[in-house]
């Protein structure tokens, strides 16, 4: 598969499940190159890491398959809301996406 370099970015709800794809494959490397270099985060419990060195560690519990179930996926307000189910719950993503990259995600119990 050979790339021109000239493809569009992808729509931000592809990019809301491939990341949460990646993430339940364990494929960190790859959920963490949808990212911007200069992104937030802000998990459940209201903790914030800035920039991609700090959600790396965030999200380091990834590093191995997780049982994650992408339930709803949908624009709202100018972000895109998923709610995700795992074994500790359902849990809703709102993610700030421009030019096929995550420039912020606010993480939330449901």
């Amino acid at each position: 598969m050979g790339s021109s370099g000239g493809s569009a970015p992808l729509r931000a709800e592809e990019v809301v499940r491939r990341f949460y794809d990646f993430l339940a494959r364990g494929r960190l490397v790859d959920a963490l190159n949808l990212f911007t270099t200069d992104a937030r985060l802000r998990d459940a419990s209201g903790r914030e890491s800035a920039g991609i060195r700090a959600i790396t560690s965030s999200l380091l519990t990834y590093r191995v398959p997780q049982d994650i179930a992408v339930e709803q996926v949908e624009p709202e307000g100018g972000e895109i809301r998923a709610t995700v189910r795992s074994p500790s719950g359902r849990s809703v993503g709102r993610f700030s996406v421009a030019r096929g990259r995550i420039k912020s995600l606010r993480l939330e119990r449901a």
